[in-house]
């Protein structure tokens, strides 16, 4: 199982998101969920830190599955644009596969 947090401000803003866990779909090496989702995070720092000068850091260790990307800033108006994309695609993902795979939370910080 995968769990997602999502962290919005109040105002509904991204400011970032962790992953953590693997998704156990399939055998090592084929598990299209944990392949979406991998995919769908790392392209998204991936992305941040070539479009845009945001400041923010990104913990990961693929061991535990973990990807945990933060901004005490905030992110500037491509970054949202990205991390919504973010949103969209993991949104996608959990539609598709459901709760048995993926458990994605909504976090007001």
């Amino acid at each position: 199982m995968t769990n997602i947090i999502i962290r919005k401000n109040k105002d509904g803003e991204i400011l970032g998101f962790k992953l953590e866990g693997h998704a156990g779909s399939g055998e090592y090496g084929k598990d299209i969920v944990c392949a979406a989702i991998s995919m769908l995070s790392i392209n998204t720092v991936n992305s941040l830190e070539k479009f845009t000068d945001d400041n923010f850091t990104c913990d990961a260790d693929p061991v535990k599955g973990l990807i945990d990307v933060k901004s005490s800033e905030g992110f500037s108006e491509n970054g949202e644009l990205l991390l919504k994309s973010f949103e969209l695609g993991i949104m996608g993902v959990y539609k598709q596969y459901g709760n048995e795979f993926l458990n994605i939370k909504f976090e007001e910080v």
